[in-house]
């Protein structure tokens, strides 16, 4: 007798019937969660517990990771109206973008089904390596059952011998894997920011890299108060001048073991007003003594730096909003977000320039989302964990927060002293 596949169902344990409809979100599950169990399917089914806003605990992630498919069921949660569409729940989302790096060069899957009204799109990130997505209508799941049926009976020969056909796939992944990336903000008195990115990036597909991606790399660049100098200039600006002038400076470190140091050429790709992206080439390193294959490992940075960046008195935000409410607009804000999917560690560092009298009227918390749209639904804030006091630390007061099989966005927010508050230290 065959051995039955264990699946991990991601969905949302909301209870409440959303308006208009005659099924909340846990009937759909489980009516799905009853669909797998049952003949002809006989899967053996995991789900989760409870969500809370935090990342997902242990055992949740070791279920996912002994499955071998997750299968998310993405039900209409939060409507955007200024996008004019419906989001899925945040928490499914981080339960499905977490199997991602367990499943990485497996024959494992991430597949699933979403609600109409859901744009497909929204969940490109988390259905990396999985079959295309089924829509469902949530009155209709009895009449459809047949259709779903046809799909979900395939997922037991896909798993055993890995023959998902790239026809199936909705969205291929990269073809390179981010290791590591260590994101520095260091932020001065005067309002000069400077943002370091130290990447791991692991080359998994190197034909793909040269014919897809030219064998480059593309990264960006923003700023929230005015618009992104041009990028030419930037990358123009010597170092001596980093700290009057805007600038942008890549650095390749080493291939696999072998140290290189060797400056990178940056190439402007869009430039979107408080918007910038720019490609880093590694298609042509000979004159390091290096050609690149499959799983070498690249080691490189790269550092941007802008004048004025940030408000130096909390007069010239807006003022916060009540009830619980965060109005972005009220503080400043420093961002990370897995643009290359997911990150296998992330530590994101800020460092505030020390000086006379208190820096904050509001110290640094942070937001984590698993949805990269505009109206991003944010989780509950969280204290940004300080680090204690060390002798190199002077100059600086550093946060950091340090996160794996990391897939989404995270964004730390600050509010500076007042004026006034300054001027009774001088």
């Amino acid at each position: 007798m065959a051995e039955k596949l264990k699946v991990f169902v991601a969905h949302s344990f909301e209870k409440s019937t959303p308006e208009g409809e005659t099924h909340s979100d846990r009937d759909v599950a489980d009516w799905f969660v009853r669909l797998l169990r049952k003949r002809p399917l006989s899967f053996q089914v995991l789900t989760g517990a409870k969500p809370v806003p935090a990342p997902i605990d242990e055992k949740v992630a070791a279920d996912i990771a002994d499955c071998g498919c997750v299968i998310g069921v993405f039900t209409k949660r939060h409507y955007e109206s200024q996008l004019q569409r419906w989001l899925p729940s945040q928490f499914v989302l981080c339960e499905c973008a977490s199997a991602i790096g367990f499943y990485y060069n497996t024959n494992k899957l991430i597949c699933g089904f979403y609600e109409k009204g859901i744009d497909p799109k929204d969940l490109a990130l988390v259905t990396v390596g999985g079959l295309e997505l089924v829509e469902f209508t949530r009155d209709d799941l009895e009449k459809d059952k047949n259709r779903f049926v046809d799909y979900l009976r395939r997922l037991p020969e896909l798993v055993a011998t890995g023959a998902a056909r790239e026809s199936q796939l909705l969205f291929r992944p990269k073809p390179y894997v981010q290791q590591r990336l260590y994101k520095i903000y260091t932020v001065y008195r005067n309002g000069r920011v400077t943002v370091q990115n130290l990447n791991t990036m692991l080359l998994t597909d190197m034909p793909r890299f040269l014919s897809e991606e030219q064998g480059k790399i593309t990264h960006e660049i923003w700023h929230r108060r005015a618009e992104i100098p041009r990028l030419a200039d930037m990358a123009a600006t010597p170092i001596s001048e980093r700290a009057k002038k805007p600038f942008l400076n890549a650095i390749l470190r080493s291939v696999n073991q072998k140290k290189i140091n060797a400056r990178l050429g940056v190439v402007p790709v869009r430039h979107d007003g408080t918007r910038a992206y720019f490609a880093l080439s590694f298609a042509n390193l000979a004159g390091c003594g290096v050609k690149l294959k499959n799983q070498d490992i690249l080691r490189y940075q790269y550092a941007w730096g802008l004048l004025c960046a940030y408000p130096t008195n909390e007069e010239e935000l807006a003022e916060p909003a009540g009830r619980g409410q965060i109005n972005e607009h009220a503080y400043c804000v420093a961002e990370v977000f897995a643009s290359h999917g997911l990150i296998r560690e992330l530590v994101f560092e800020l460092r505030f320039e020390r000086g006379h009298g208190e820096f904050f009227s509001k110290s640094p918390f942070f937001q984590t989302t698993a949805t990269f749209g505009d109206l991003p639904s944010w989780s509950l804030p969280q204290d940004m964990p300080k680090v204690e006091e060390e002798d190199h630390e002077m100059w600086f007061q550093t946060y950091r927060l340090a996160e794996r099989n990391f897939n989404g966005r995270i964004r730390v927010l600050w509010r500076p002293s007042s004026a006034k508050v300054k001027a009774e230290h001088l």
